[in-house]
């Protein structure tokens, strides 16, 4: 039994695809066993967080840690103490097993080649994850279900409605028998940051420079 942790960079809103802090939707999944995860790699994570901040009880969040705010994150304005967290977590990224995939959708170009209808920026990227997902878990004779962080009320509506609408009626490339036989839930599952998941977390550290990445390519 696998998990799709999925972290997103940017917003679906098409208006303001012109500014380049805007242009860029990106939906980034890492892929884990459950056991393994809720087990083995959330006691690692934690483990670093008790040695460098003297305690687990929160969810890691990049910008959190580059802004070294709010408590407990002033820890890292040590020199030395950000110097530790950074070996232990980049350590923590190489050990681990799991897979990563990033999808980016360019919202300028999109809406200048398709003038007249365009495909929901979130529905694209969340089909082409999905579909990476389904074929990955169908190769390997696997399930799996989904689970992102709970964010707005509005960002919420459009993951589940993009995710429930691939499940029950497939898409192009992938027949929807593929999604109800690998997809264990009719529903993407989101959970808020308070819940402190470690996959979660290392989808939202990895998220951003994997979209970065694929815009400067």
């Amino acid at each position: 039994m696998f998990r799709l942790y999925i972290d997103e960079v940017g917003h679906h809103n098409m208006k303001s695809s012109s500014d380049p802090n805007e242009r860029y939707l990106g939906l980034t999944g890492v892929i884990m066993e459950v056991d393994y995860s809720e087990r083995e790699f959330t006691n690692a994570l934690n483990r670093i967080k008790a040695e460098v901040f003297g305690r687990s009880d929160f969810s890691l969040h990049r910008r959190e840690i580059l802004d070294r705010k709010p408590e407990p994150f002033t820890t890292l304005r040590e020199e030395a103490k950000r110097k530790q967290f950074d070996g232990l977590i980049l350590g923590l990224m190489e050990e681990s097993k799991y897979r990563i995939f990033t999808v980016v959708i360019d919202k300028r170009e999109h809406r200048a080649k398709y003038a007249v209808w365009q495909f929901q920026p979130y529905h694209y990227c969340m089909t082409v994850v999905l579909e990476r997902y389904v074929r990955w878990l169908d190769r390997i004779n696997a399930t799996g279900d989904v689970l992102a962080e709970s964010r707005g009320k509005k960002e919420n509506k459009q993951l589940s409605k993009a995710y429930r609408r691939i499940y029950e009626r497939g898409t192009d490339h992938v027949p929807d028998r593929l999604f109800k036989a690998r997809l264990t839930s009719t529903e993407i599952k989101l959970k808020p940051k308070t819940e402190n998941i470690a996959g979660l977390q290392l989808a939202d550290l990895i998220a951003s420079p994997s979209c970065r990445e694929l815009i400067c390519r």
